[in-house]
C-alpha cells in the first residue's frame, strides 16, 4: 500500500505548472497509472509513445512523481516512477501585480508560448544564463521568468541560473 500525500501549493508562480499538469488525455493516463503502481518509462512509452515519456519528464520536474531503481532478473537496473501525491492544498495571497504577471504566462496559447520558450533556450546556450539576465533581455518581470521556467519542459533553475533541463 502506497501512502499519498497532499502536494502543497504556497507559491503563485506555481500555477503556471499545475494548469499544465493535466491538459492532455496522455498526461491524465500517465498519472493514473503512476498513481497505480510503480512504472517504468518503458512501460509508459510502450503504452503512449514520446508523448508519454515527455509527460513522465514534465511530472518528474514538477515533482509530482517519485522514483527508485530496482534490479530486474538479469541484474540490469531500471528506474521506476510512482505519483507521491493524491492531492493538491492550494493557499496563496498574493498581489493583484503578481496574480497578473502570472496569468500573463498561464493563459498564453501554446504557440506562443512555445516561441518564447524557443527564443530563451537558444539565448541561454549550453552555460545557462543568470535569470536578472533573461528578464532584462526579453523584457519579462521576475515573476512572468519564474513561471515560463515552471512550465516549460526544457528549461529549469539551477541557483540563480537558468538552464536547458538535463544538461550541465
Amino acid at each position: 500500500m502506497f501512502m499519498m500525500q497532499a502536494k502543497l501549493i504556497n507559491d503563485i508562480t506555481d500555477l503556471s505548472w499545475l494548469s499544465r499538469a493535466f491538459d492532455s488525455d496522455v498526461k491524465i493516463n500517465v498519472f493514473n497509472d503512476v498513481s497505480k503502481d510503480w512504472i517504468t518509462v518503458e512501460e509508459i512509452e510502450e503504452r503512449y509513445g514520446e508523448d508519454g515519456v515527455e509527460a513522465l519528464r514534465f511530472f518528474e520536474k514538477v515533482r509530482m512523481v517519485d522514483s527508485r531503481w530496482t534490479m530486474t532478473e538479469n541484474g540490469k537496473a531500471r528506474k521506476e516512477y510512482h505519483a507521491f501525491y493524491s492531492s493538491f492544498h492550494i493557499n496563496v495571497m498574493t498581489s493583484i501585480d503578481m496574480i497578473r504577471d502570472v496569468f500573463s504566462i498561464v493563459l498564453m496559447d501554446d504557440e506562443e508560448f512555445d516561441q518564447v520558450e524557443k527564443k530563451i533556450y537558444e539565448y541561454i546556450g549550453d552555460n545557462g544564463e543568470l535569470s536578472r539576465e533573461v528578464e532584462k533581455e526579453f523584457n519579462f518581470s521576475p515573476v512572468q521568468m519564474r513561471c515560463i521556467v515552471k512550465r516549460s519542459s526544457r528549461l529549469e533553475y539551477r541557483g540563480m541560473k537558468i538552464e536547458r533541463i538535463g544538461e550541465n
